[in-house]
């Protein structure tokens, strides 16, 4: 059990390119083209129950206190998941059109988790995050996407200059949500391929990532307010292009 607990540190899940997935409803729900190593399993969980829904790997029962201890929930309720980490290439998010969300330096658990979640409920082809963003697989990025870190392609690590640079060669338009921006997101057309940038939490946009944009777009907001949450600028930017491309 010594490795498991490894994996719930970034540095276990670097070295070893695995994590865990916690609780029943989200390990019942990873999908198919998702590898499962094994399954850990409580007694408590285990007694009297039917496991023929975890045959995708070999099942490890194990006592409830150690469980516990594997556990990152406060209530935890007796399954987990070991399975193996996805890298994505761009590519593979080019590959099809659509659009794309990219975040620099994104950090906060909560509001990766929640720009993973909408992106996916939006339809967005995939995710690309820079250098010195979180990691995906942090159990909180996790419960916070609801299980859509492991529905839509994420990209991690990306070098925004190279990566902007491959983007337009392959006909994508670049849009930052910056406070200062010229023009408002209701006046851009957003039924071809385009990506949205959007900053850290704590500082927004570096000057070098808005000038790698196409524009600068900003959310109107009342003279009262400052800024919004990274994760929802990012929502009503993703929900504009559903809405055009809704046609409503």
């Amino acid at each position: 059990m010594r490795e498991l607990k490894q994996l719930k540190t970034k540095k276990g899940r670097d070295e070893t390119g695995l994590f865990l997935v916690e609780g029943e409803k989200f390990v019942t729900e990873i999908p198919a083209n998702w590898e499962i190593l094994r399954y850990v399993i409580a007694k408590r969980f285990a007694d009297g129950r039917d496991l023929t829904a975890y045959k995708r790997a070999p099942i490890e029962i194990v006592r409830d206190s150690l469980f516990d201890s594997l556990a990152d929930t406060v209530t935890p309720q007796g399954i987990i998941a070991v399975c193996k980490q996805k890298h994505w290439q761009l590519s593979q998010l080019h590959a099809t059109s659509g659009f794309i969300l990219i975040g620099e330096q994104l950090n906060d658990p909560g509001n990766i988790g929640a720009l993973i979640r909408t992106s996916a409920a939006a339809g967005a082809t995939g995710i690309i995050l820079s250098k010195g963003s979180g990691d995906i697989y942090n159990s909180k990025v996790l419960r916070a996407a609801a299980g859509a870190a492991l529905r839509i392609p994420i990209v991690t690590g990306a070098a925004l200059a190279d990566t902007i640079s491959q983007l337009k060669q392959a006909g994508y338009a670049v849009y930052a949500a910056h406070p200062r921006g010229d023009t408002l997101p209701y006046c851009l057309d957003l039924r071809g391929n385009f990506c949205w940038l959007v900053g850290s939490e704590s500082h927004g946009l570096s000057d070098e990532a808005a000038g790698l944009a196409d524009a600068c777009i900003r959310l109107p907001m009342a003279s009262t307010v400052e800024s919004l949450n990274a994760s929802v600028a990012g929502s009503l930017l993703l929900y504009e292009a559903v809405r055009q491309r809704l046609n409503v």
